[in-house]
Parts: structure tokens; C-alpha cells; sequence
């Protein structure tokens, strides 16, 4: 095996994006250059510990710098002498168009209009390295000499948090919140911000940085969506529509039924609601008015002979008991109808006749 004397690494040769790039031999030699170009890290591993790193510049590879890796296996000094080891180069530059999406629906019940929905949603993130020894040590572990890994290599199991971390929140904001789906679009800033919170501490066990997480859409199936348009379109003339619905319902069975109910059934539903014309005549028609005649100052039905008005307690002047119609003090007869309007006595025997009898009560004679 070729002993190596300057270590670079540049990229892979098409420009795609790589976050890991292990050197192609574990025979260094002390002395030789260690090249590390901006946005990079080169780790020094030995029996898979993380031992000396180094940031961008040009190092030349002595004991002295070397001082981890010198206490584990106390490098020679001196001369070009070569040792073992393994070089991880690591990307850090921030990769901001990580993509998710939901690999399975989410099932809940829309809190506002009972619907059962499938959610899906999707959106970006970015990621940065933050800790070389940890992300190697627990992502990456024994790699190939020579190879490169890219995003794709760890971005199932960055997916497969994410996708936990959206689940739960937006589970948590329908069912515990009571936040309707179809006003769940104003909630996606704080969902985003939350979601990001929710991972970054997982994210920061493997050394790993979450920037710019963002949820850029949520939505259920079509059918689904245009069923709840339509809910929504009936409950746009107010939240009580089923309420008021079923109350019409039970109000116009109740005119079919049996009208002398009806009004009891209207009041039950409150002051203000909206009913048929049959439940409006029931609950505004007034009763009929008992015989007699109309008080002059309330309008009340005042029964014939009464002295004062039941309803205003006016003094009623005399009427006609027989028609009702008003009669001038001390008279004995109607001027309206004719009939006599006080006690009269009989003619054969003398005794008082009640107004009104045609016989007399004591001798039966004719009045």
C-alpha cells in the first residue's frame, strides 16, 4: 500500500453534494501535508475513536499536532516515518434544500365539522455539521476507503424524525387545540417554528444543526377537501344552521300534527328564531274575546254589567245587558235594542221579574 504524503480532497469530480468523504489509505507519514479547504474538517480516527481534528488551512503532520492520536499509539519521532490511521473529511457547509413529505397519511376528525381526513404534508429544512467527532462516530461508523456519502445515506432516517415530529404536532393542534383543518393554513409559521424545536434536539444528539425547518403544505385527499367545502358552504348562514334546521323541521310536523302545540314548541327553541308562517299566526294571533263589551280606556273585554274594567280597573259606565250598547242613568229599557234593562213588576201578582224573562217566575204571566 502507496504511503500518502499530501492529503486533499476536493469534491467529487461532478460537483455533486457530498457530506463525507473517507481517505483511500490508513499509511500516513509524518511530514506529509494535511490540505483542508474552507467549509471543511478533517478527522483523524484510530479503533474507531475520534481523535485530532483539523480546520481549513494547510498542516504539516507532526507529533506535536497530532498530540491524540501520539498518546494512543506513540508515533515515532522524527524522518518521514509512517503510521496508521483514518482521515474522514467532512462537509461543513449548511445544505438548505433537504426535502420531506409525509410517507403515510395522517387520520384525525376535523374538530369542527366531524369530517375523518387523510393529511398529507410537505416541506424543507436545512441541515449543517455542527460536531465531526459525533456525527462520524454515531451516523456514519465503518465506511469504505475511498468513498463518498452523500445527504442521500442519512436523509432516511432525517425523514423518518421529521415525519414522527410533524405527526404529533399537527395531531396535537387538530385534536387538542380544536383547530379546524381548513383554518390550519394560518397556524403554518408557528407549526414550522415548532416542528424545527421539536427535532433539533434530536438532530443535535449525532452533531447535526436543523436550520429553516418549514411545513409547506398540509392537505387531505380532494373528495375530502371538497366535502368540507361544502359542510362549510351549509353553515355559512350561521353557526346554529343545524340547530335552527331541526327546529323547522319539528315546527312544521307540529303545524301537520297538531297546531295546539305548536306554540309550546316554538317558545322551548328561545326568543328570535326564524319560524313558519303557521307558528308565527300561532304564537301572534290573540284569543278570542269573551261576550261583553271594550273597556273605553285599555280596550279589554269587560263582561256585560260589570261596574269596573278586569284589566285597568276603569270604572265602566251602565250597558245594555242585552247588547251591550251604553245606557243613560235611571232608564228601564234599551234605547238600542228595546229590552228592558232593569227589575220589572209583574202585573199579576207584583213580585220582581229578572231583566231579560218573558214570564214571571212566581205566576208564569206573561211580562
Amino acid at each position: 500500500m502507496a504511503l500518502i504524503d499530501r492529503i486533499k480532497y476536493d469534491g467529487p469530480a461532478n460537483g455533486a453534494p457530498w457530506l463525507v468523504y473517507k481517505c483511500p489509505s490508513e499509511k500516513f507519514v509524518l511530514g506529509s501535508q494535511l490540505i483542508v479547504n474552507q467549509g471543511q474538517e478533517a478527522q483523524f480516527f484510530k479503533g474507531g475513536a475520534a481523535l485530532d481534528l483539523f480546520g481549513p488551512g494547510t498542516h504539516t503532520l507532526e507529533t506535536g499536532n497530532l498530540p491524540l492520536l501520539n498518546a494512543l499509539v506513540n508515533l515515532p519521532f522524527g524522518g518521514k516515518t509512517p503510521f496508521s490511521a483514518e482521515i474522514y473529511y467532512v462537509n461543513k457547509t449548511s445544505k438548505l434544500d433537504m426535502k420531506w413529505g409525509t410517507q403515510s397519511p395522517i387520520i384525525l376528525e376535523d374538530p369542527k365539522y366531524g369530517l375523518i381526513l387523510h393529511i398529507g404534508g410537505y416541506g424543507s429544512f436545512g441541515v449543517s455539521i455542527e460536531d465531526s467527532r459525533l456525527f462520524v462516530t454515531q451516523i456514519i461508523g465503518a465506511t469504505r476507503q475511498g468513498t463518498t456519502i452523500d445527504y442521500k445515506v442519512v436523509s432516511g432516517y432525517f425523514i423518518g424524525l421529521v415525519n414522527t415530529k410533524v405527526k404529533s404536532l399537527v395531531s396535537d393542534l387538530m385534536i387538542k387545540k380544536k383547530v379546524s383543518f381548513l383554518e390550519i393554513s394560518a397556524s403554518l409559521d408557528d407549526l414550522s417554528t415548532e416542528c424545527g424545536k421539536a427535532i433539533s434536539d434530536e438532530f443535535s444528539r449525532f452533531g447535526v444543526e436543523v436550520k429553516n425547518f418549514y411545513v409547506m403544505n398540509l392537505a387531505p385527499q380532494d373528495e375530502e377537501i371538497a366535502e368540507l367545502q361544502k359542510i362549510k358552504a351549509q353553515l355559512s348562514g350561521g353557526e346554529s344552521f343545524y340547530k335552527q334546521k331541526r327546529t323547522f323541521d319539528i315546527l312544521e310536523k307540529g303545524v301537520e300534527n297538531d297546531s295546539s302545540n305548536l306554540a309550546n314548541l316554538g317558545l322551548n327553541f328561545g326568543v328570535g328564531m326564524k319560524v313558519t308562517d303557521a307558528a308565527k299566526e300561532a304564537f301572534s294571533s290573540p284569543a278570542p274575546a269573551a261576550s261583553g263589551v271594550a273597556c273605553p280606556a285599555c280596550g279589554a273585554s269587560v263582561m256585560a254589567g260589570m261596574l269596573f274594567c278586569g284589566n285597568c280597573g276603569h270604572k265602566m259606565g251602565a250597558v245594555c245587558p242585552h247588547c251591550g250598547a251604553s245606557l243613560a242613568s235611571g232608564v228601564r229599557f234599551c234605547g238600542s235594542c228595546g229590552k228592558p234593562v232593569g227589575k220589572v213588576k209583574c202585573k199579576a201578582c207584583g213580585n220582581d221579574v229578572e231583566p231579560g224573562n218573558r214570564f214571571c217566575g212566581t205566576c208564569g204571566t206573561p211580562v
